[in-house]
């Protein structure tokens, strides 16, 4: 190789590494999405329970509803690898695993698209547009396993890999997600040369089609978990299918993602380009990718929660054209660019903290869990069957172990029935009847959050029945019992933490001792400087004392450590 040829491969290196640097600077920034991460704890819980038992057929023991039932964990790798995380670094640190797996799937599928358009510019535009629609849906769960499978899989697709490969990716991702249904539907359109068509094609996409169903069938309980997500997705009258997640993008409720509506027109255009003379003489129709674009979107208006996969969809199949129109800005030549995408990326990224503790702490909206409540049953040794709030049921497992065994959680259809899932709803909506309801689940503890708006009524109701009493009344969580259920007299107060000084700066508040929540707040700033509802309560109580300019300052200096949209 000449001494140009190495020059201009080196030069190549560089490049690429340029706009890989900006993409993963730029991809990282929008890793900061808050929301109530609420399936995070049982699947924690899930793995060290796996240890705990040695086995990976495990029968519940964290309910009282399904207690002894066949739990089909078919995420059971996912929880290992969360719990083996967790022990080993802090459960903070759950943070950077959820942006190592993010910038993995994303980045490479910037290399992906590069190689389909032939464009760094192209690839990492087309790259952020997948990230940015699908940001809102970033959280710590197994799903974002799936989206670096399918990643993955169009790399194998492409590279036109053996069949061991393709069989090994399908290995694992069956035991990590459920997602792996999607990328065996998805596995034909990447195999088979629709501008090529012929038998030999045809023979080859079945026999890998098959090795690949036949590893899907190597997890704890073979052939049922290939089923059980196509039974869910053709059961269209399942209650569980009403939770928001899974709820049509228009209908109101659940995590929204305001760019999906507005990406939708470059599908179209995207469509009509490839038509174009200019376009045609150099590029043919990737029958291929639209049919994934196509498949992803219908999946996408059905359910809100596919969104991200529809993001990837349309990344691909808009490549190659994005790859003709953006041609001339490729090169060393626009090496400025890049460092202009990275300067970019680093001050969208500015505001945020790269430390874990504050991260968590808004990431998986730690403070909207009813720590105080569960350090108070643990600390008085209060067991029992708890009637609690759907999102807090992995965490009493995670705390708890089964000892505050709950009448439903996170764990969905994999576990409950239909009917104790109604229930539920009609409990929660506070329908006429919830209380008798509450009751006859035979549930000994109501955990209830102290903030929602009919709190107060349900507890004049339960109080007015004479048959229960209040043990636990926090800024966070309400905690009732039955009057049959033995409570010790007084309650052990629970360990001196920040969830317990939290908890009294915030009743402080609510009972109108300003000055005293105050104080509290700027005691527990100092030691936890991001703690969000004592930022809240410092903030508050200064208003209420009529110091409005320190009011502001403390709000500014909560919003440096992390600059949340609930800090008010």
């Amino acid at each position: 190789m000449s001494g140009v040829a190495i020059a201009h491969r080196r030069g190549d290196v560089v490049e690429a590494l340029c706009w890989t640097l900006a993409g993963a600077v730029l991809f990282l920034s929008f890793g900061y999405t808050e929301m109530m991460g609420s399936d995070l704890w049982w699947h924690l819980a899930g793995g060290r329970e796996i240890l705990d038992q040695g086995s990976l057929w495990l029968r519940d023991t964290w309910s009282y509803t399904a207690a002894g039932e066949r739990w089909r964990n078919h995420e059971w790798l996912s929880d290992l690898l969360f719990y083996g995380w967790q022990q080993a670094f802090g459960t903070a640190s759950l943070v950077y695993w959820k942006w190592l797996v993010m910038l993995a799937c994303y980045g490479g599928l910037q290399a992906l698209l590069y190689r389909l358009s032939g464009s760094h510019p192209a690839a990492l535009l087309l790259a952020l547009l997948a990230l940015a629609v699908a940001a809102p849906f970033i959280d710590m769960r197994p799903h974002l396993y799936s989206l670096l499978c399918t990643v993955v899989l169009l790399h194998l697709g492409l590279n036109r890999a053996p069949l061991w490969q393709f069989a090994l990716l399908f290995l694992l991702w069956v035991n990590l997600h459920g997602g792996f249904i999607f990328g065996l539907l998805v596995l034909p359109l990447v195999l088979f040369p629709f501008d090529r068509p012929s038998w030999a094609a045809l023979r080859r996409t079945v026999c890998y089609g098959l090795g690949c169903v036949a590893a899907c069938l190597v997890n704890p309980d073979g052939v049922k978990v290939v089923l059980m997500p196509l039974t869910y997705a053709l059961q269209a009258d399942s209650p569980f299918r009403q939770i928001a997640e899974w709820l049509p993008p228009w209908l109101p409720g659940g995590i929204r993602s305001p760019l999906f509506f507005w990406l939708l027109p470059l599908l179209p255009a995207a469509l009509l380009a490839y038509w174009l003379p200019p376009v045609r003489r150099q590029l043919s129709l990737p029958w291929w990718s639209l049919l994934l674009c196509l498949l992803t979107l219908a999946m996408a208006l059905t359910s809100r929660r596919f969104i991200p996969l529809f993001g990837i969809g349309l990344a691909v199949f808009a490549a190659p054209v994005f790859g003709v129109g953006l041609h001339g800005l490729g090169g060393r030549r626009f090496l400025w660019l890049a460092a202009a995408v990275l300067v970019a990326g680093l001050l969208r990224l500015w505001p945020y903290p790269l430390a874990s503790a504050p991260a968590y702490h808004y990431l998986t909206a730690e403070y909207t869990y009813p720590h105080r409540a569960v350090d108070v049953m643990l600390a008085n040794d209060l067991r029992g069957r708890v009637f609690a709030y759907y999102n807090w049921g992995g965490y009493l497992h995670w705390r708890s172990d089964g000892d505050l065994a709950v009448y439903i959680d996170g764990r969905a259809n994999t576990l409950y029935d239909d009917a104790t899932y109604l229930n539920y709803v009609r409990i929660l909506s506070g329908a006429p009847g919830w209380l008798g309801r509450v009751e006859g689940s035979g549930a000994d503890f109501f955990l209830w959050p102290a903030n929602r708006g009919d709190t107060a009524a349900r507890i004049r109701a339960m109080l007015a029945t004479g048959r229960w009493r209040v043990v636990h009344r926090g800024a966070t969580a309400v905690l009732l019992a039955r009057l049959r259920q033995e409570v010790p007299k007084p309650l052990a107060p629970g360990p001196d933490n920040v969830w317990r000084r939290v908890d009294r700066a915030g009743l402080d508040l609510a009972a109108g001792n300003a000055v005293a929540a105050a104080e509290m707040a700027a005691a527990i700033l100092e030691t936890v400087p991001y703690q969000r509802d004592a930022c809240n309560v410092r903030g508050a109580a200064l208003r209420r004392l009529g110091e409005e300019q320190a009011a502001r300052e403390a709000m500014r200096a909560c919003r440096r450590q992390f600059p949340s949209v609930y800090l008010r």
